[in-house]
């Protein structure tokens, strides 16, 4: 290793980084640092070190992202070690792969650890004892977000970002099983229990990447995709960006950052992808892809009920029109058809033949845990549990809902997530339910 060092200091943006004329609100003055990061990260001394490293140890191992990347790095032959009071199916699972964990934050974990870099999740506080022995002793530091940006810089490729204000996840595990039947073997980090992987995680032995790209804070800024997919954007973590025009604009530097040579496939459906498109005309990959259900694009992926129950896929260029196949899909709602169109854009960009893969591929797609999942039924009550937190997830799962079971008493039971967003849209969410 070389001269260890710490923590990568970075200033605020001014307002003039961003594009914005309107001053900050408190919650965005982070904007553009993920991205500032990466690029001095993948050109500079921590991409060395992380080039180098053969120990890393991470504050907060049990927990959804960050078990995920300590999984990545065990199979890529790295030391881990790592801190988290909770114990859980994720901490056992790294366990049983050679990790070692401690469960009470100590700065002797560090000193009898000796790791050549130390990973930080976001509910890890700034006096945490074991993150100030790292600045004592100099080991460098670094994010979740900054981590899973190496960790895809480093990847062969083709690398794919799967983003968006809602249907992420689904979308990250059809775009996972799509390149499964096509052969890549992709490494997969999804932001949800996925059952065929018997968790969040993938582990491939080809090049490939995909990852699940989460808006909030801005983190996916720290990733420089080959391949771009937006499902939607709306207004979310108000409490961060301020405005809904910021939002956009996270999205936009997302595009911007993709490979030039590479794609963006997104939803032409959805008023606030279109737009993303539109403003980064010019700009990030040349190609781009739409996909819908309605109205025809350009250049895209369109799908149309087949009157039976499924969905005839259709590839449109210039006015051209080439039948891709039948989609049949386990789950419903057509906002799944939406995601199931983006993930065979994107693997079309990636040169699958999707034509002879859609057949099998999504056809027997279970759907990921807490996504429409059916708990069970007890005296003719079917209990259905989903994670919609957004009024537009509401109301897409209520009609999928509605379409699947029209003959039955629809009671549904909200649990709010975040008092800001329920703060935000308090109307929304009224009127959605």
């Amino acid at each position: 290793m070389g001269a260890r060092r710490p923590a990568v200091q970075v200033r605020a943006p001014r307002p003039e980084d961003t594009g914005c004329r309107e001053p900050m609100a408190p919650g965005f003055v982070l904007f553009l640092v993920a991205a500032a990061f990466l690029e001095e990260a993948c050109m500079g001394p921590i991409g060395t070190e992380f080039a180098n490293c053969r120990h890393a140890h991470f504050l907060g191992i049990a927990g959804a992202g960050m078990s995920a990347l300590a999984e990545v790095l065990l199979a890529r032959g790295l030391h881990v070690s790592g801190t988290d009071p909770q114990t859980n199916e994720a901490s056992e699972r790294l366990l049983s792969l050679g990790a070692q964990i401690y469960t009470t934050h100590r700065p002797e974990n560090l000193v009898s650890a000796r790791p050549d870099l130390v990973v930080v999740s976001n509910a890890i506080a700034p006096v945490n004892p074991e993150l100030l022995e790292a600045e004592r002793l100099h080991i460098p530091v670094c994010s979740r977000a900054d981590l899973l940006g190496l960790i895809m810089a480093q990847s062969e490729g083709p690398t794919f970002a799967v983003a968006g204000t809602h249907g992420k996840t689904s979308t990250t595990a059809m775009l996972a099983e799509v390149l499964v039947h096509a052969g890549l073997d992709p490494t997969v980090l999804i932001g949800g229990e996925y059952a065929p992987f018997g968790g969040n995680t993938r582990i491939g032995s080809g090049g490939a990447f995909v990852t699940e790209a989460c808006e909030a804070y801005a983190s996916f800024l720290s990733l420089r995709p080959d391949i771009t997919l937006i499902t939607n954007v709306e207004p979310d973590h108000l409490d961060y960006y301020g405005t809904e025009a910021r939002v956009q604009e996270a999205f936009c530097q997302l595009v911007r950052q993709t490979a030039q040579k590479g794609a963006l496939v997104y939803c032409s459906d959805d008023a606030g992808a279109a737009l993303v498109a539109e403003r980064t005309a010019g700009e990030g990959p040349a190609r781009r892809i739409a996909v819908g259900l309605s109205g025809q694009p350009r250049d895209g992926l369109w799908a149309a009920p087949d009157g039976e129950g499924a969905w005839q896929v259709w590839w449109l260029h210039d006015g051209s029109r080439q039948s891709i196949g039948r989609l049949s899909l386990p789950v419903p709602g057509e906002h799944m058809v939406r995601n199931a169109l983006l993930s065979l854009g994107a693997a079309q960009a990636a040169g699958v033949d999707i034509a002879q893969v859609l057949p099998k591929a999504l056809a027997c797609f279970p759907g990921v845990g807490r996504r429409f999942e059916r708990l069970g039924e007890a005296g003719g009550v079917l209990v259905i549990d989903d994670y919609a937190h957004h009024p537009t997830e509401i109301r897409a799962t209520l009609a999928a809902a509605r379409a699947l079971y029209p003959h039955r008493r629809l009671l549904a039971a909200f649990q709010p997530h975040l008092y800001s967003r329920t703060r935000d849209f308090l109307e929304e969410f009224a009127s959605a339910l």
